[in-house]
């Protein structure tokens, strides 16, 4: 596996070797049901509780608002159904982006099968969401507004702080969520800043292990339970603790704190490097979404005339990995959601590829893709 080159970051990081370790303790020698209440089982539960607290203070929120979940897809759950069905509602009105994440689509959609209205405001061609959009659909039985901080696919990011104090002059009790999974690697969060009520992120996107994540609930803010059983996470997420995930989450939290700008600043410049190279090898392409205000390693590009599936495949072939879109999305080399909510033209929307460049990537290995891209095009 040494020799793959793999550009597809948004889709999951490596799990950093530091992390790893981190992790061995809890799940080989501290091996303990937390729950329990014998000394042996109470390490485990004070290694969640201070990693609760690290993470919590990473987002500017208090420990008591962070609970911890198996994944950014069951944060976003939570947040759509813990707001409207699951508090009892049977009818009601969410508004949503017409390109967040699956986990959002999808939840919205079971909604609107058993009652709910959902409005799905669209991007401009930039990949950019208009406030006033959010604004003129807003009813008096709005329940929840959920838009996603950078999106999973062209990287861009919205302007939550303003999009989320406007629908607050409008209708203070109207819940805001936020998916932050592909932020938390990118972006300073303060959620006392943004004035959201829920937020997901998770462990994957940042080098901690799959099934790992957390969901921000601000005090106050009104949300049923989605996972019923034990008393866990304040009785408010059932299910023994994954504490090797915590922990490790929490270790990718310190990392951050220390590299998160030399990182911005080193998946800029691959970014940057890669575009020039293009352009030197007069290789012609189209960026899907714009270059300004998006995740400094992501590009979402089509090149005219090339068939998706067959170049993701040939370049796998040559071990590199790209992907198609969301690797969450079981056709991944299907028409993507997001490029047809931007608006962008079919010819475009069926060449188009995810490349998105992490910390650890190396400008050779953008000079090997090259040379692979244009064995694959010719």
């Amino acid at each position: 596996m040494n020799n793959i080159i793999y550009f597809d970051n948004f889709a999951t990081t490596s799990l950093n070797e530091e992390i790893f370790n981190e992790m061995k303790e809890f799940l080989v020698y501290n091996y303990s049901n937390p729950s329990s209440i014998y000394e042996f089982a109470q390490k485990s539960r004070v290694a969640i509780e201070k990693s609760r607290e690290n993470i919590a203070n990473y987002i500017n929120a208090e420990k008591n608002e962070l609970f911890f979940t198996s994944g950014g897809t069951e944060a976003d759950n939570w947040a759509i159904f813990g707001t409207t069905m699951f508090k009892g509602k049977k009818s009601g009105h969410i508004i949503l982006t017409a390109f967040e994440h699956s986990a959002i689509i999808e939840s919205a959609k079971f909604l609107e099968k058993i009652g709910f209205d959902v409005s799905f405001v669209f991007p401009n061609k930039d990949g950019f969401i208009d406030a006033s959009d959010v604004l003129d659909v807003i009813r008096d039985d709005t329940i929840l507004v959920s838009i996603m901080y950078v999106n999973n696919e062209v990287g861009t990011i919205q302007d939550i702080k303003k999009i989320c104090c406007l629908v607050k002059e409008k209708n203070p009790n109207i819940i805001f969520h936020t998916d932050a999974v592909q932020a938390l690697s990118e972006i300073v969060i303060d959620v006392k800043d943004l004035n959201i009520d829920l937020l997901s992120i998770s462990g994957h996107k940042v080098h901690a292990p799959k099934g790992i994540g957390a969901l921000y609930i601000k005090s106050g803010t009104e949300i049923e339970n989605f996972i019923f059983g034990g008393s866990q996470e304040r009785s408010r997420r059932a299910g023994t603790e994954n504490v090797a995930g915590i922990v490790a989450f929490s270790k990718a939290i310190d990392i951050l704190k220390e590299s998160r700008e030399k990182n911005v600043y080193k998946r800029f410049e691959l970014r940057e490097y890669f575009l020039r190279k293009l352009k030197e090898n007069s290789i012609s392409f189209d960026i899907n979404g714009a270059l300004e205000n998006r995740y400094s390693g992501n590009i979402n590009i089509s090149f005219k005339g090339v068939d998706k599936e067959m170049f993701i495949m040939s370049m796998d072939f040559k071990g590199i990995c790209i992907s198609g879109g969301s690797a969450c999305s079981s056709g991944a080399v299907e028409n993507s959601h997001v490029l047809t909510a931007m608006g962008i033209d079919e010819e475009l929307k069926s060449s188009a590829v995810r490349i998105s460049f992490g910390e650890n990537n190396t400008f050779k290995e953008i000079d090997e893709f090259i040379i692979a891209l244009k064995e694959i095009i010719n």
